[in-house]
């Protein structure tokens, strides 16, 4: 497929895209430290069979794109020569510090990020200048997603339609659910082996916590999949966390989004609880939702069919606006 480096908003963004590109395009948006390696053909080709040219691309700080996050001196000399028993003992002090006596993580302010979600909606809308188009279907996973909602209140010139999936409004919003206390569990063993270098036990980590019941963890074919995502870069360091906390909340906004909207969530997210997809599609004027029973911080290949079609026919029904 064609690919290429696209030098735009003073960084480096990676693109590949499919499909013919004088069709109307859709722009895939992954999210927080993940690479667009995990938007996967059985997404992808059904919309390039209904007709549509689909682009996918690495945010800033992931994969073949510019990396602002990098291991510190001291996080290497702590991986290197820290005993075990003495890194797990510093790593549980510092989640205690930001968790509350119910197992939630507290609010905290993020000081000077290197770059907020609009630094990363503008990526977006400077990739589709560098690719010649002029308007997309915007659809976003979870960081993704908040920054769809980005595109179409800031570039509604430049947006058709948006799909946030296990998405929000904002990050910290004391009226929305917290991480789940099993999920902060899952985080603090995940930092433990990433800051002993083991990152695809890292990962593995956190998503078998992500993923709901009714389509249990399968560890052994994730990680058959995440081969070719870690392959294509994976930053342990990287700083989407920090973009997503310091950004505000969008949910006072949510009514100024006039583009057609598709609002997917889980009933069994353990990160953005189902209360943040529907404050999406309570509060955008006119929205649909696609609620997933028993799942979770995912997009499951056994509902990859239904969900491309739900998402197909939202964009065809908004095909003429093209």
């Amino acid at each position: 497929m064609p690919e290429g480096i696209a030098e735009v908003n003073n960084i480096n963004i990676w693109w590949e895209d499919f499909g013919n590109p004088s069709n109307p395009s859709v722009l895939l948006i992954m999210g927080a430290n993940a690479n667009c390696m995990q938007w996967p053909p059985e997404f992808i080709d059904p919309l390039v069979h209904a007709g549509f040219h689909v682009v996918r691309f690495d945010n800033r700080d992931v994969g073949k794109s510019t990396w602002f996050g990098k291991e510190s001196f001291s996080a290497k000399l702590v991986r290197l020569f820290l005993p075990k028993f003495l890194l797990r003992f510093f790593l549980k002090k510092a989640f205690d510090s930001v968790i509350d006596e119910n197992g939630y993580m507290q609010e905290f302010d993020i000081k000077d990020p290197d770059y907020t979600l609009d630094d990363m909606a503008k990526d977006a809308v400077c990739l589709m200048d560098h690719l010649n188009i002029d308007k997309a279907h915007i659809i976003g996973a979870s960081m993704g997603g908040m920054i769809t909602q980005l595109l179409a209140l800031d570039y509604p010139d430049r947006t058709l339609t948006i799909t946030p999936i296990m998405s929000s409004p904002g990050i910290g919003d004391p009226d929305l659910s917290n991480m789940t206390p099993a999920l902060i569990n899952g985080l603090q063993e995940s930092a433990f082996m990433d800051a002993k270098g083991n990152h695809a036990d890292s990962v593995t980590r956190i998503y078998r916590e992500l993923t709901g019941s009714r389509f249990p963890f399968n560890e052994e074919k994730f990680r058959q999949k995440l081969k070719p995502i870690m392959a294509h870069g994976h930053n342990p360091n990287c700083k989407h966390g920090d973009a997503a906390g310091a950004s505000p909340s969008r949910k006072h906004r949510l009514n100024q989004i006039s583009k057609p909207t598709l609002v997917i969530h889980g009933t069994e997210d353990a990160i953005l609880g189902l209360d943040h997809g529907m404050a999406l599609y309570e509060n955008i004027p006119n929205a649909k939702k696609l609620i997933m029973e028993g799942v979770g911080h995912e997009i499951p290949e056994e509902l990859a069919d239904e969900i491309t079609s739900t998402i197909l026919d939202h964009l065809n029904d908004s095909r003429s606006i093209a």
